[in-house]
């Protein structure tokens, strides 16, 4: 039980009365930021940033006063926060590598860590902004920064998908397939992805789709994108780039099909 209730400093939504311990009456503002722990606490306020394996929060408490305070993230069930102007910046049409890192560098600074889908998003587009620009040594080095902080969960798929397109770019298409191959076959088996998740499985898909171009495994190429399109679409900048791969594909192989 939450015995006890937070303020946003920010923006407020609403009010909400919430029945505390003996009746006791205590009104709580409904955050933009808000964090829910495995044991079941409830916290809004303003997430300041992550570091060192822990989120800083601030909050504004009942009787006015400022507290700023950690929190480890082994002990995060989940964050709701508004995503930063900078990462939706990064996400317009046509914006070009150095565009995306002036807008995602400072950020990925900042929550790197957080476990929340649009910050493994970021450092996902800032890699491959970096390799955009010939820079692979700080492209390897965030897909890595990936691999460290989010070890055991899901968004490590986005990091492995990231690191095998690299190598499918430097020629290593073995080493390619076999980065992306168990991350086909979990996704394979995911009948009903979460939009998270959809977004992850579709880099993977794109690189393998890639992948058997280069092994002249066509049929199965086309598959792989028409995959992306129809059930890993999450993400529309990956399903825009499966949608051209698919056409390319189909337009030098008129007569192509899946079989």
């Amino acid at each position: 039980m939450v015995i006890g209730s937070f303020i946003l400093r920010r923006k407020v939504r609403g009010v909400v009365l919430l029945g505390l311990a003996l009746l006791l009456p205590a009104v709580r503002l409904i955050a933009d930021d808000q964090i829910i722990k495995k044991d079941g606490t409830v916290l809004s306020g303003e997430i300041e940033g992550a570091s060192d394996g822990q989120v800083t929060v601030q909050i504004i408490s009942p009787g006015g006063g400022v507290a700023k305070f950690p929190i480890a993230i082994s002990d995060i069930k989940s964050i709701t926060m508004a995503v930063p102007e900078g990462y939706t910046a990064a996400q317009a049409q046509g914006a070009t590598p150095a565009a995306v890192i002036a807008a995602l560098e400072p950020l990925v600074k900042q929550y790197a860590g957080l476990p929340a889908d649009w910050v493994v998003g970021a450092m996902t587009q800032l890699a491959e902004a970096y390799s955009a620009q010939g820079h692979s040594e700080l492209a390897l080095a965030t897909y890595n920064q990936i691999l460290q902080l989010y070890a055991g969960t899901v968004y490590i798929n986005a990091a492995k998908a990231g690191i095998a397109e690299m190598n499918l770019k430097a020629g290593k298409v073995e080493e390619a397939l076999t980065a992306v191959l168990p991350i086909v076959a979990k996704a394979n088996q995911d009948i009903a992805p979460s939009p998270s998740d959809g977004a992850l499985y579709a880099k993977a898909f794109l690189v393998y789709g890639e992948v058997l171009e280069k092994q002249s495994r066509l049929p199965e190429a086309l598959e792989a994108y028409l995959t992306v399109k129809t059930m890993f679409y999450q993400n529309p900048s990956l399903a825009d780039q499966a949608d051209r791969l698919a056409k390319n594909l189909r337009s030098q192989n008129p007569t192509l099909g899946v079989e």
